[in-house]
């Protein structure tokens, strides 16, 4: 057990800040310790989900089966991991040093209090685990690809062989946690239930901390009350089984929770990001808009209509900038940068 907790931790929080390290140093703003890890942890669980994304739906697609998946997605993400590596350390050694030489930012009260609040809600979605309907079908779809080595291939309600509706096919996130179940030897169940969602509440909460710096800066007090309403907002917003905030609290193990919980934040803050940089540099840098790529491409790994969802909110915030900032190139780059991850919607619509 103790080994499969430290396999768990290495690819649910080692790995991503290693995959988004080379962002964080590449993001001038970037100037602590924490505020390093948290950028990392978000943008490289992006790049993770982005690279997944395009592997698996390629091999569902060939229809092969999970464990050749598998075999055909470690080497890509091992050559991307490489390149990044690289990347980071012969551009932006002297950006690490700064990085980790630099005083700890103080954390104002209620930061405490509202991080105190998101490991409240980490602590109590283990002692309340909930069931769903939809996880007769993800969660079950996850333990096929273990147990069985196929992907798609039967009824999760029966266990009979079946055509899969590509709506799923083109959206195979319940195929990524059974990537973290086989490699760690836990059962789908067990870890959708227990570990699934720490992780999903800790990148929702990192979320909510690049935002707070986008929109706050170096006021500390402003960062830690937006942290800790965020906190209460969503604590007291699980009102029903439909809102956002209900697939964070209770159904963190499904796509459609870090689609509407994680991905979707995640690519307002990149808005905010971006429209900030048009407003002093009249310009934006190749980083955003390479991570409106990868944030399209992990959408739809979360949820088929997850590229269109993405395609909408930056075509909106592109019209936006276009408008208030009288610039045309960069909208118009913000567009066609999301445009690839729309190809999994057209494969729907092709063969769904």
């Amino acid at each position: 057990m103790i080994k499969a907790v430290f396999i768990l931790i290495a690819m649910e929080l080692l790995l991503p800040v290693l995959f988004g390290a080379v962002f964080a140093l590449s993001d001038e703003n970037v100037t602590g310790r924490k505020h390093f890890f948290f950028s990392s942890l978000v943008n490289g669980q992006i790049v993770l989900y982005a690279i997944f994304q395009i592997t698996t739906v390629w091999s569902i697609l060939n229809s092969i089966n999970f464990s050749y998946a598998v075999k055909r997605f470690v080497p890509v993400a091992v050559a991307v991991l490489t390149a990044l590596i690289v990347i980071a350390i012969v551009k932006y050694r002297k950006r690490f040093a700064v990085v980790f030489k630099g005083r700890p930012e103080k954390i104002s009260f209620w930061g405490i209090i509202g991080f105190l609040l998101f490991v409240f809600m980490m602590v109590m979605s283990f002692f309340m685990t909930y069931t769903d309907g939809d996880d007769a079908y993800y969660v079950t779809t996850a333990a096929e690809a273990v147990f069985s080595d196929t992907m798609y291939a039967k009824n999760p309600y029966s266990g009979t062989g079946t055509i899969s509706s590509f709506r799923y096919k083109a959206a195979p996130y319940p195929l990524w946690l059974a990537l973290l179940s086989g490699a760690s030897g836990i059962h789908p169940t067990a870890l959708a239930h227990t570990f699934f969602p720490w992780t999903m509440i800790l990148l929702s909460f990192s979320v909510f901390f690049l935002m707070a710096r986008n929109l706050f800066g170096g006021d500390t007090k402003k960062r830690g009350m937006f942290l800790f309403f965020a906190s209460v907002l969503i604590m007291f917003g699980d009102y029903s089984i439909y809102p956002a905030e209900n697939f964070l609290l209770a159904r963190a193990r499904q796509g459609k929770a870090a689609l509407a919980a994680f991905v979707l934040p995640y690519l307002v803050c990149l808005m905010i990001r971006i429209a900030k940089q048009l407003r002093d540099k009249d310009k934006c840098g190749f980083r955003e808009l390479a991570l409106i790529t990868f944030t399209g491409f992990a959408a739809s790994l979360c949820s088929t209509i997850g590229g269109a969802l993405s395609l909408a909110l930056v075509s909106v915030s592109a019209l936006v900038m276009a408008v208030t900032y009288k610039k045309l190139k960069t909208p118009a780059l913000m567009v066609l940068m999301v445009l690839p991850s729309v190809a999994f919607v057209l494969l729907y619509l092709v063969k769904g």
